[in-house]
């Protein structure tokens, strides 16, 4: 055994520090900063270093352990009936090949049959079920104590909150953010001028630790299966996949059971390439032996199992050329550098363009312009710098400087904490920014004014407020571009693209008051916080009458005290909102929609709140265009939520009803498979107890 130097003994110290400061990092402030391959690399060393030198392992080494021993302080904590265990890594074929050789060893000199599964970049849980009931979800924290996120998980549409058979048992598996959510919600919060999260798993373990479970609701999460607990157990994991599947629960589909050490290095092979198809991230796979019997007589080393290994794909990157650093102007104001790269394939698309963030990040990656880049996906999503090759320069490149001045308005920039801002409301691009927020689906949802037409308004003056796109004529839309002239579509005698888009403003005039609170464009205040908001002002502001107005009237005068006393708005939300309203620029916005003749109205938030209702206890899913009716699917989501319905994206084991409509696609195909009623449109209508024409 080697003797423990001075020096081993401060770098073994060194490594347990950087690894707990990164645990704390990825596990409780769910903001980790250190790259996977330079966390690996660590606890390579550290686990080296503790076999050369056992006497200084010690049972809160990081090698001991999955997580931090603190806790995130935000949720109760919930004790494991079993540890749940961290996996050593592979990162090579000949990596695994010594994984299957050292099992076919501990059996004896039998070559075990290997099951292969994706592995799914998320936060791991766990699932207690009793009779059939979820009773408790846990994180996994430490590996033996973890938080309790009962009332969050619940909100996960595809995990059941009950099983297809009364049994007792425990399922572990993966809460994940599908990375079509996870854009949306970085465009989100972009919006906002909060902090992007990093990748999906960052977004799924923050959304999954709120301390208000409407947020995690709002955050689209999944989830896979991977692990059952119950009596009689499986004989096999691939046996306990398909148990669970059986059991209604959601499984990733991709597994392969029966495989030597060749097939799984194939099966890697296979998903290196294959992965960026998928709907959600994995960042590797999981190789298991198969039969429960083999994996007892192998056992445990430390706090891994000997019979699973987790391979990491190495991630894809790939270097081009900076061309230029560009500001653009957001909704609230905000510059964001964006790189603008010579174009490059990466993961199945081509890049030209991404996000520097911020002054500081351009900094922290020393990227210039002229600079060779190393290029990534966050998440297998969003491109990302990840720095500069500074050993590439063929001559001294100057640092980029955000402008003083706003590229757009000219007016003077200021600095907000780590971000530049332009504070001039009247800033072009802010306009823009903020109407092409205001008409989207999240808000008003007027269909046909796309960000072209837009700009065209915003570029000839003709739309500097909201209000103004309810005033637009048929003489402001004339000769602009896609929209044809008024004398031509004269001459066609039929429906145009300039009626259309006039019909489509009227129809909108009638708006449920949370879609104008967010078209409004409040910092701050995203769809949940509008709904409570409506909420609260329809109960303050009787019916009848000239009911826009009045609630109005009522919102400018709520003081911070009163809207901190409405559910989810807390003090920052409640001082953005009398600041919007108070502000000359701001303040006389809802009133000017409603001189133009928009109405609102509170029926989309008063009904929901009651009880009952013609669909309630139903798990609705819409699919395909419903004509007759001109309902868009998010109105026809309302319409649900009115009527006590809930509303899913996805056909699952809860699904109780799907609305078709013309061109309903897969969905159809689903809900047949399992049995769930399907509704035409005509039928919708009827269950609602509206006519067709009632639209």
């Amino acid at each position: 055994m080697a003797k423990v130097t001075a020096a081993v003994a401060k770098r073994h110290a060194e490594l347990v520090a950087q690894i707990n400061a990164a645990d704390r990092d990825y596990y409780v402030a769910d903001a980790p900063r250190m790259p996977d391959a330079a966390y690996d690399a660590l606890r390579r060393d550290l686990e080296q270093l503790e076999v050369e030198h056992p006497e200084l392992q010690t049972p809160d080494s990081p090698t001991q352990r999955v997580g931090p021993r603190e806790s995130g302080g935000q949720l109760g904590e919930v004790r494991h009936e079993r540890p749940m265990l961290s996996l050593s890594n592979a990162f090579s074929p000949e990596e695994v090949a010594a994984f299957v050789a050292s099992a076919t060893k501990g059996l004896g000199g039998r070559e075990p049959e290997l099951v292969a599964e994706l592995k799914i970049d998320g936060l791991a849980i766990s699932l207690r079920y009793e009779r059939g009931l979820l009773t408790r979800a846990a994180t996994r924290g430490d590996g033996s104590t973890g938080e309790d996120v009962t009332a969050n998980v619940r909100t996960i549409s595809v995990i059941p909150q009950q099983l297809s058979e009364p049994i007792d048992a425990e399922v572990r598996g993966e809460v994940y953010m599908p990375k079509e959510a996870f854009a949306a919600l970085n465009v989100a919060r972009e919006e906002e001028g909060l902090q992007l999260y990093a990748n999906p798993r960052n977004s799924a373990a923050g959304s999954l630790r709120q301390k208000d479970s409407r947020i995690t609701a709002e955050r689209k999460l999944a989830f896979f299966a991977y692990q059952l607990f119950s009596d009689p157990q499986p004989a096999s994991q691939s046996a306990a996949l398909q148990r669970l599947h059986g059991l209604g629960l959601p499984t990733e589909r991709s597994a392969r059971a029966g495989l030597n050490a060749a097939g799984a290095v194939a099966f890697l092979a296979e998903w290196e390439e294959k992965r960026h198809a998928l709907s959600y991230e994995t960042d590797g796979a999981v190789l298991k032996v198969d039969r429960v019997e083999d994996q007892e007589l192998l056992g445990f080393i430390s706090r891994s199992p000997k019979w699973a290994v987790a391979y990491k794909f190495p991630p894809e990157q790939v270097t081009t050329t900076l061309l230029n650093i560009s500001v653009e102007v957001g909704r609230t104001g905000y510059l964001t550098p964006v790189a603008e790269m010579e174009p490059v394939l990466l993961a199945g698309s081509t890049i030209r363009r991404a996000t520097l963030h911020n002054i500081d990040e351009i900094r922290r990656k020393d990227v210039r312009v002229g600079d060779v880049v190393i290029l990534q996906k966050a998440g297998d999503v969003i491109p990302e710098v990840v720095r500069s090759l500074p050993e590439k320069r063929r001559a001294v490149l100057d640092e980029f400087q955000m402008p003083t001045r706003c590229p757009s308005c000219n007016g003077e920039v200021v600095r907000d904490e780590v971000r530049h801002r332009c504070p001039n409301p009247w800033c072009e691009a802010q306009v823009f920014e903020g109407l092409r927020h205001a008409v989207g689906r999240g808000a008003l949802d007027i269909e046909g004014l796309g960000e072209k037409l837009l700009q065209q308004l915003v570029d000839r003056g003709r739309v500097r407020r909201l209000a103004d796109l309810f005033t637009l004529t048929a003489d402001d839309l004339d000769g602009l571009d896609r929209m044809g002239s008024v004398a031509a579509n004269a001459k066609k005698g039929s429906a145009n693209r300039i009626d259309n888009v006039l019909r489509e403003l009227q129809r909108r005039k009638e708006q449920e008051l949370w879609r104008v609170l967010v078209a409004l464009g409040i910092r701050h205040v995203g769809e949940t916080t509008a709904r409570d908001l409506a909420l609260e002002l329809s109960r303050r502001v009787a019916p009848g009458g000239d009911w826009s107005r009045r609630v109005a009237a009522a919102l400018r005068e709520l003081t911070v005290e009163e809207l901190t006393s409405v559910s989810g708005v807390g003090a920052v939300v409640g001082e953005s909102i009398v600041s919007y309203f108070a502000d000359s620029g701001t303040g006389s916005a809802l009133n000017d929609l409603i001189e133009v003749g928009v109405t609102l109205n509170p029926s989309a938030v008063v009904v929901a709140s009651g009880g009952g209702g013609p669909l309630s206890g139903e798990v609705v899913v819409v699919t395909g265009t419903l004509v007759v009716s001109g309902l868009s699917r998010r109105e026809a989501q309302d319409r649900i939520r009115v009527a006590g319905g809930v509303v899913a994206d996805a056909i699952t084991s809860k699904t109780t009803l799907l609305v078709a409509g013309e061109k309903a696609g897969s969905k159809r195909a689903d809900a047949e498979r399992l049995g769930v009623r399907i509704v035409d449109e005509a039928g919708f209508l009827a269950l609602l107890g509206a006519s067709a024409a009632g639209g």
